[in-house]
């Protein structure tokens, strides 16, 4: 229609072509068909736009809301985010929530399906970061799955998992000093960097080329291990 410079590989392509300078009012409430080509043209042209979040509570690579903003350390009013409007898909706000509660139910039959009953639990506890080894129970029970109303993912990883053991290694050799952390660094006999947080020191101990390092944490954290070991080689 003479609205646009097109070349005649453009013009002859079928596909619906938008004009780079065209303006356009996004209003909250606007609908979108994006199995209609000229919505779906339209909704390329804007939903890059700073002023739209692709969903009601995205964030930032920092992990700021881009909507809502959060209220910063000695502030008393919560930064605005840079976005004003947010983008709404009919069904997958619902498919999201239905896949939060089945995590939820599955972080739950975790829970009270535990293998090794009361004990378990307290072990998991204990990987969590919270030691109730003398807790009743029912407290243990009630920990867990406050957990698993939050975030079930953390609750079904930990059941999961195949590191459990060498996370409860981590947790008790920093309970012994056996691991130290100075200026967010894990290190191990003031001289071996292990890593900067718990899963990366994690990573340092199950690369095979650090089997050292592994068992001398695991001879300083668990003495009373090595002892028996002694004993029995001294036996046979």
């Amino acid at each position: 229609m003479g609205d646009m410079i097109m070349s005649d590989d453009d013009r002859n392509s079928g596909k619906v072509l938008i004009p780079e300078n065209k303006v356009y009012e996004v209003q909250d409430g606007l609908q979108l068909n994006l199995e209609d080509p000229y919505d779906n043209a339209e909704w390329e042209c804007i939903k890059y736009a700073p002023i739209i979040a692709p969903s009601r509570d995205a964030r930032d690579s920092k992990g700021n809301l881009l909507i809502d903003g959060e209220i910063a350390e000695g502030k008393t009013h919560a930064r605005y985010g840079v976005a004003e409007l947010y983008v709404e898909a009919p069904g997958v706000e619902v498919a999201k929530k239905v896949n939060t509660l089945k995590l939820r139910h599955d972080a739950e039959e975790y829970i009270f399906d535990d293998a090794k009953g009361a004990e378990g639990r307290v072990f998991i506890a204990r990987l969590l970061g919270k030691n109730m080894k003398n807790a009743p129970d029912s407290e243990v029970t009630e920990y867990l799955l406050g957990i698993a109303a939050k975030d079930p993912k953390k609750i079904i990883d930990v059941y999961s998992g195949s590191d459990t053991g060498l996370r409860l290694l981590i947790i008790e050799a920093r309970e012994k000093n056996v691991i130290v952390v100075k200026n967010k660094v894990f290190t191990y006999a003031d001289e071996i960097i292990l890593g900067v947080s718990e899963d990366s020191v994690l990573a340092f101990l199950k690369d095979p080329k650090n089997k050292k390092v592994l068992e001398l944490i695991k001879r300083d954290t668990y003495p009373e291990m090595e002892v028996r070991k002694k004993d029995k080689q001294d036996k046979q």
